[in-house]
């Protein structure tokens, strides 16, 4: 899945605390349209569409602030059209509220919200869209204030109405676009030199996970081979039974061999984070379904993030890795992903603390959806073949 250059894809858990902000600020665009509604009500022609600009305010804010949830993220360019769209109608419905009756374009709403909605939108749309929605929505802003110059009871030339009225909207809608270009920018830097950092880090730690794999082994030896081989030299003979123990050995060594060999990054997860339920031996097993080996087929960005949320779930307090199941099967080009986990958590406590493992995997992988009926959480997810 590609994702876009948006600050909210590139940093989807760091995006999580940016939404008491969109909140805000949709709250905000609405009571400000409120209280100049409340405070032009002598102005008013048409008090339906004078409602109707609210309302279409109203929903346009409530689509922003549900779409911001890390629960709904990414937030797609088809609810960015969405919401500029109710905006502007927003704008016009205002304009026809007060037609033939409006004594000044200072005191209208419409653009300035429409632009308050549009830095909202900075931390979630790409730059270039942002300059798009400004322009053309300053355009047809200005077009329609030229319609409505003659009414006002302010005499100057039309182009000064115009400017007065779009110039709000240009300011805050590109001054969005350039804090989303920067911040993308920014971030973008950050990975690179988090990328590079890591090459180098990986070249130091290879020594060491060498030395590490090889005492693995030693001690599997000095556990089971030397006491066997120290006691036939004490002996000086071999027994039918020693012979039978040799094997016993070499088939033991040679299965903790294959497993090792033969388990995926997943079941390796799952066995060596912490928390109760099965141990080292056992637990990929009850836990992980994967006959197809379809865990391998992740991106580097898949697994790094199901490995977070998976290791923030064994961690909680009172679970029990028996409890977590993870299934991967194929289908066609993709593969399908369901975990599985009984967490003793309420909503808001699920919610609040693993918002910002879903907001990350939700830009990582398509098509994903949240169940939770508690205790039991449930979490669907695909991917390609790579």
């Amino acid at each position: 899945m590609m994702r876009e250059r948006t600050r909210q894809q590139l940093d989807p858990a760091g995006t999580t605390g940016i939404r008491i902000v969109t909140i805000a600020l949709s709250v905000g665009a609405f009571v400000y349209a409120l209280v100049l509604t409340a405070l032009g009500a002598s102005e008013v022609t048409n008090p339906m569409f004078a409602v109707g600009a609210l309302v279409a305010l109203a929903a346009a804010g409530g689509i922003l602030i549900a779409m911001a949830s890390p629960y709904r993220a990414p937030l797609t360019a088809r609810t960015h059209f969405v919401v500029h769209g109710l905006a502007l109608a927003a704008a016009l419905f205002e304009a026809l509220g007060h037609w033939t009756r409006n004594e000044s374009i200072r005191d209208d709403w419409g653009a300035i919200c429409l632009g308050v909605l549009l830095v909202a939108l900075g931390s979630y749309r790409p730059a270039k869209e942002i300059v798009v929605g400004t322009s053309v929505s300053a355009l047809l802003l200005g077009f329609l204030t030229l319609l409505e110059a003659p009414q006002l009871s302010t005499t100057a030339p039309p182009i000064v109405f115009v400017i007065v009225a779009i110039v709000p909207l240009l300011s805050l809608g590109y001054a969005s676009a350039v804090f989303s270009r920067e911040i993308v920018e920014s971030i973008a830097r950050w990975q690179r030199r988090a990328a590079e950092a890591s090459v180098g880090l990986v070249k130091e730690l290879r020594d060491g996970v060498t030395r590490s794999v090889q005492q693995d082994r030693v001690t599997i030896l000095n556990r089971d081979v030397l006491p066997f081989f120290t006691e036939l030299l004490a002996t000086g003979r071999i027994s039918n039974q020693d012979r039978a123990r040799a094997r016993q050995i070499a088939d033991s060594i040679r299965r903790v061999m294959v497993e090792e060999v033969d388990r995926s990054w997943l079941e390796n997860v799952i066995e060596l984070a912490g928390g109760a339920g099965p141990g080292r031996s056992g637990a990929a097993k009850v836990v992980v379904d994967d006959e197809d080996r379809l865990a391998a087929s992740m991106a580097t960005d898949q697994r790094t993030a199901l490995r977070a949320l998976l290791v923030a779930l064994i961690e909680t307090s009172n679970f029990d890795r028996s409890d977590l199941r993870i299934s991967l099967t194929a289908s066609g080009r993709q593969c399908l992903g369901r975990l599985v986990a009984n967490l003793s958590l309420s909503d808001f406590l699920l919610r609040s603390n693993f918002a910002p493992y879903f907001a990350v995997i939700r830009s990582v992988f398509t098509d994903m959806s949240i169940d939770f009926d508690a205790p039991t959480l449930t979490l669907r997810f695909s991917y390609e073949h790579q």
